[in-house]
């Protein structure tokens, strides 16, 4: 399973350097038209972690496609959280329009994209799945010249070795625009765990292949970005962010079917709305951050060459990092301009707040640290309960550890509210907390709290430790990645001839969870 781990199809197709979707011939006939399907879905099913940023990352995709990709946003179509039937449904939706729409075009090319989870032989949506042979079949039954497709999902490898396919190295040698046939790009190899960032929210390979696309991967200073160039762009920036995770690194493979010559050109940096072009003394790890400080492309730029990357307007904070310094510059980017930045804008700096995320810091040569599995967990916490027939108002605080989004446990204690004599003492414990199921945003948890209560009888005799258990069941909404709304029933057991079955306990919280 991915860990933020995600699953993409997505198809692009090659294209002339002088011939771009859009173009017409002397008749007026449209030569290359692009058509795209592209499917985020978070959740893979029971016992799966739901993913955070795999619809995130298919909407950027739908964006770079239709700003440097040449796709018409009425022939780009997005999928969110589909089922079975619906994704079945949508491929053959395009197969018929393919069929329509292929005497009144010479080259059809079809982009296919699907973010979620996956296993070795199927995708995975919800508690429904396609299989790779299913999703090869719908793929090739399309009547179009090109059909790539490209899968970031865990043992999404396996795709390639179901069609019988081998990893190709990382470049296209091709320079015709004849090809023909069928390509799959998948972003680890059939026995690896496809992985997501809460630094970069999204996974590793789709926001370095995104970055890429829009001019980090133009390795021949063109102005467009192939697939090869893509793939080995991909390749090695998956590799190296992932070669110390947790879940080990990631080999993104590349195979391809088609007849006949030619590159993949996938988009193209000057159809952006606004263009920056870093000058040749401009070097080191480049981050480049939105108004609103979200990271939107992080690259490694060499010195001595020019690097042209389209972006759309607005401003832009860009933080470089080298082995002797870290430099900062801002730009303001208007539609239509092309800016550029020389060295010489980039004043010296001390910090880069902006890139550490959560518990990641920015490590040597700016390389992010591991982000860790184990989180700070804070449950701020109130509850109702039944004591000696009556009820007390008792708030609590629970400090510990989560690992993941599925174990969370720490010491606990409650006080109480009310003077009342037989008012329930406080009492102190441990708690844990197991998620059992998640749909959506809600998700089911069994808790158990196991701890102590003081009794202070006005007779001393009376006076001494009572052994809780608490055993519930409760609910949890996400608010967000780190806040969850909790709300809890349980049963109270407490020992002692003087203590009877509480029959149930009511709470509910506000936990955060620092990651």
């Amino acid at each position: 399973m991915r860990l933020k781990a995600l699953a993409l199809v997505f198809c692009v197709l090659p294209v002339s350097a002088s011939l771009l979707p859009g173009a017409e011939t002397e008749t007026g006939r449209n030569v290359i038209r692009r058509l795209a399907l592209v499917i985020g879905a978070n959740d893979g099913g029971p016992g799966r972690e739901r993913l955070r940023y795999a619809v995130s990352d298919a909407k950027a995709v739908i964006r770079v496609l239709e700003s440097l990709g040449g796709v018409a946003a009425d022939d780009s179509r997005l999928l969110v959280e589909p089922n079975r039937e619906m994704l079945l449904w949508e491929t053959e939706r395009l197969r018929q329009r393919v069929e329509r729409l292929r005497p009144l075009h010479s080259r059809l090319e079809v982009f296919l994209y699907y973010s979620g989870h996956s296993d070795r032989d199927n995708l995975l949506l919800g508690r429904e799945k396609v299989s790779y042979r299913e999703l090869r079949d719908q793929l090739q039954a399309l009547a179009a010249d090109v059909r790539i497709a490209i899968l970031d999902s865990c043992a999404s490898g396996s795709f390639i070795r179901a069609k019988g396919g081998r990893k190709r190295p990382p470049f296209l040698f091709d320079t015709a625009n004849d090809m023909k046939g069928f390509a799959v790009m998948t972003s680890s190899s059939a026995d690896e765990a496809s992985q997501e960032s809460e630094r970069l929210r999204g996974s590793f390979f789709t926001r370095t292949l995104i970055t890429g696309l829009h001019g980090a991967a133009d390795a021949s200073r063109d102005g467009r970005v192939s697939l090869s160039e893509a793939y080995h762009y991909a390749f090695n920036e998956t590799l190296r962010q992932t070669e110390k995770t947790t879940h080990g690194p990631q080999h993104p493979s590349y195979t391809i079917q088609m007849s006949g010559t030619g590159d993949v050109i996938i988009t193209e940096v000057r159809r952006s709305e606004a263009v920056l072009l870093l000058g040749p003394e401009v070097a080191g790890r480049i981050f480049v951050h939105d108004r609103a400080n979200a990271l939107v492309m992080e690259f490694q730029k060499p010195r001595d060459t020019e690097m042209e990357l389209g972006l759309g307007r607005g401003r832009y904070r860009l933080i470089a990092v080298s082995e002797s310094d870290i430099r900062e510059a801002e730009v303001d980017l208007a539609a239509g301009e092309k800016r550029e930045l020389d060295g010489g804008q980039f004043n010296p700096t001390g910090i880069i707040d902006a890139i550490a995320r959560g518990a990641q810091e920015v490590g040597e040569h700016g390389r992010p640290e591991v982000r860790k599995g184990l989180h700070f967990h804070a449950h701020f916490y109130g509850k109702l309960s039944r004591y000696e027939g009556r009820w007390t108002f008792m708030p609590g605080l629970q400090l510990g550890g989560r690992l993941g989004r599925s174990l969370a446990f720490g010491l606990i204690g409650f006080g109480r509210v009310g003077p009342e004599a037989n008012s329930r003492p406080p009492f102190w414990g441990l708690a844990i907390d197991y998620a059992v199921l998640e749909k959506g945003r809600l998700g089911l948890r069994l808790r158990t709290v196991a701890g102590f209560m003081y009794k202070d009888l006005e007779d001393e005799m009376s006076k001494r430790l009572s052994l809780v258990v608490e055993p519930g069941i409760g609910l949890a909404w996400a608010l967000s990645h780190r806040l969850n709304l909790t709300t809890h029933v349980s049963l109270d057991f407490v020992n002692g001839t003087n203590d009877e079955l509480r029959r149930f306990s009511l709470g509910l919280g506000l936990e955060l969870c620092r990651q």
